[in-house]
């Protein structure tokens, strides 16, 4: 009669405590898979302000985890105006390049069936972290290396001497992921953030100050705004209590194309500001813009 070795349940390491890797801890979860979250951090915490998103994702939470999405729904925004609930955004001129005048006007609404739905990444983060069991997360753990152990699984060594093994590791470490180096191995240029020439500047307008600067109609839904080599992108996020803006642009790498660059980051950083403050004043004056 034959008979068979029981099998040792799943084991997973999660590396990274973001949205992406709480999510995955939850879905796990929901699987009944044993799963340990090891984050960097001495807590979860997001970094960031606002973020988009769009039905498709709303519907993998869905499948996910229902939870997930419940998640999301207590702190997701969509354009406050019912005529915009099928809209992506609004893309508009964010300057007057040949046409005087023409800042501001709007190029094309892109539509989509249900639209954005915009939330503070805090916000969300903190709703997935009522979802987690507190004794799924591991804190103050950077990973540094990971060991093949064949059979055996995986051994991930942290920064901290410590050490874990597991049959499996995902990786949800983010732009200097270790578990990436790993996989691509460190000599592979992928496995390595690289500057790519463009800055983003981020900020929270309360969102009475925002309709007294552009309006209610250009505050309280989205809005991309389209410059040379530089956009801005406007949206309400936390119930319409705020309006998030997001302005990127590849100054400095014009900076140092045409020589202007100072080696001097504070110097750079200085012109990156002020420039910023310009996109700004251009919000500013679409106050006074027809849509």
């Amino acid at each position: 009669m034959s008979s068979s070795a029981p099998q040792t349940p799943l084991d997973i390491a999660v590396v990274g405590g973001g949205i992406a890797g709480l999510t995955l801890v939850i879905g796990l979860l929901k699987q009944n898979i044993q799963v340990i979250c090891y984050e960097a951090a001495h807590h979860f915490g997001e970094i960031g302000a606002g973020v988009g998103l769009g039905p498709n994702s709303v519907r993998a939470m869905t499948l996910i985890d229902p939870a997930i999405k419940h998640a999301f729904e207590k702190v997701a925004t969509s354009n406050q105006w019912e005529s915009k609930k099928n809209l992506w955004l609004d893309v508009r001129y964010g300057e007057d390049g040949d046409e005087k005048g023409r800042t501001g006007k709007l190029i094309h609404p892109m539509e989509c069936p249900g639209g954005q739905a915009a939330l503070h990444r805090a916000d969300f983060l903190d709703e997935l972290v009522k979802r987690v069991p507190t004794n799924i997360a591991c804190f103050g753990k950077r990973l540094v290396a990971l060991e093949d152990l064949g059979e055996e699984g995986l051994r991930l060594k942290f920064r901290d001497g410590t050490e874990a093994t597991h049959h499996a590791v995902i990786g949800c470490d983010g732009i200097k992921s270790a578990t990436r180096q790993y996989i691509l191995g460190p000599g592979n240029p992928a496995a390595h953030a690289v500057f790519t020439g463009k800055y983003c500047y981020r900020g929270l307008i309360p969102m009475d100050k925002a309709e007294a600067l552009l309006g209610e109609e250009l505050a309280k839904n989205n809005s991309m705004y389209i410059g040379h080599h530089k956009h801005i992108i406007t949206f309400p996020v936390q119930k319409g209590k705020t309006m998030n803006d997001k302005c990127l642009s590849r100054f400095c790498c014009r900076l140092k194309l045409s020589g202007l660059a100072s080696k001097d980051e504070r110097s750079v950083s200085i012109k990156l500001k002020s420039h910023y403050q310009s996109q700004l004043s251009t919000l500013a004056s679409l106050k006074t813009i027809s849509p």
